[in-house]
């Protein structure tokens, strides 16, 4: 297999290429909302479980954005702000 020589602007101007069109990706679908998060995702997007998203939501330190019937959905934008906020002075 025959190797590809390339020059370093070449690879620089390759990977600014790239970034630009991830970053348009990512802003299309955080543009769309990529929708509210059932208890499920919202654990998987913070780390913890499931049992601890019921515990901070009923303690109030994290709100749902919306409920599906009983079923309780946030948005990415939420939890973010409860994570940079340090967990709302929750150490776990």
């Amino acid at each position: 297999m025959p190797a590809l020589r390339v020059d370093e602007r070449f690879v620089d101007a390759l990977a600014a290429a790239l970034a630009d069109r991830v970053a348009r990706r990512l802003e299309a679908v955080r543009g769309k909302g990529a929708g509210l998060l059932g208890t499920d995702a919202a654990a998987r997007y913070l780390g913890t479980t499931r049992r601890r998203i019921h515990e901070l939501t009923s303690a109030r330190l994290l709100r749902p954005d919306g409920r599906d019937g009983r079923r309780p959905l946030y948005r990415r934008e939420s939890l973010d702000r409860y994570a940079e906020a340090g967990g709302g002075g929750d150490a776990r």
